[in-house]
């Protein structure tokens, strides 16, 4: 079983209780309870500088860029002509990007029968679904490596736990009704807003506690979320993923057009649990839906220790 999380009561008790996104962004800030108050005016000047971005367009420097090499990439992994020999070959060209994928592809949530050793075996493994999802995973995981600023340099690790988990979780959800790939894209972007609005509090945060009332952390999911749907959108990701990350963190269930909304807000809600709570099972996880549950299994069998 996995080492008990950040998101761990002090008195040792195991309960998943609460608000996942309040405590997450709670975690990420560094702050240990929240107070059940309005957002205080040093709060309020920071959200609207937050919100500022969604105005500034594609322009702001606080949004992170698409990596040059991603739509290339995605290209060439979902062509249905392409060979594993020619895959592997384009791929090779990128040192970095092979020592990745061959150290994802003997992960346990791709579970290999046997140790894959170079990146012709990985493609052949994993195929090609599994090879987007991996490639892209390799290509983002950089953006998240934020290693400057008062509250991005603690929260860039805890920020891509999530984001590999909600991939992951995302499309493992989505069944038939959606693309698989496109669920795991969901998956990657739906949190990524997170990165701009800690941009914004390490240069205009002055206060020296940092942000602690539940006012503040409500909005911030709200404004999370569409700055994540816009940062999609100037990627140019595909119209359905775009909709499912704008609403797919605050809508409810929901079925056929609605399938892939409701996959991102279970992943992500089972994701941000198993961050903060990693490594539980059985009664523990009574206060989860039956699909968050399977979820969460499901990320614990994959990603814990």
């Amino acid at each position: 079983m996995a080492a008990a999380g950040p998101g761990l009561p002090q008195d040792g008790s195991h309960r998943l209780e609460g608000d996942p996104d309040r405590r997450f962004t709670a975690l990420l800030l560094g702050v240990g309870n929240l107070r059940p108050t309005p957002a205080e005016p040093a709060e309020l000047r920071a959200l609207a500088r937050i919100e500022a971005i969604l105005q500034e367009g594609r322009e702001s420097n606080l949004i992170p860029r698409l990596p040059v090499v991603l739509p290339r990439l995605i290209g060439l992994v979902r062509r249905d002509d392409v060979s594993p020999r020619e895959l592997a070959e384009r791929l090779s060209h990128d040192p970095a990007l092979v020592g990745e994928v061959v150290r994802l592809a003997n992960s346990p949530r791709f579970r290999p029968s046997r140790d894959i050793a170079n990146l012709q075996e990985a493609v052949i493994a994993l195929g090609q679904r599994g090879l987007g999802q991996l490639v892209t995973n390799a290509v983002m995981r950089p953006i998240f490596d934020t290693r400057q600023g008062r509250f991005s340099r603690s929260a860039g690790t805890r920020l891509w736990d999530l984001t590999e988990r909600c991939s992951f979780a995302c499309a493992n959800l989505c069944g038939n009704a959606a693309d698989p790939f496109q669920a795991y894209l969901a998956g990657m972007v739906a949190n990524i807003g997170l990165i701009a609005a800690l941009r914004v509090l390490d240069s205009g945060y002055r206060e020296s506690k940092p942000p602690d009332t539940e006012g503040f952390h409500d909005a911030l999911r709200d404004v999370v979320a569409r700055l994540s749907a816009r940062i999609a959108r100037q990627w140019d990701f595909p119209p359905n993923v775009c909709e499912a990350v704008a609403r797919g963190t605050t809508s409810g269930s929901g079925l056929g057009d609605e399938e892939l909304a409701w996959a991102l807000q279970t992943a992500d809600r089972a994701s941000k649990w198993h961050v903060l709570m990693p490594g539980l099972a059985g009664a523990a996880l009574t206060g989860l839906t039956e699909s968050e549950r399977r979820c969460y299994v499901g990320l614990e069998r994959a990603f814990g220790a």
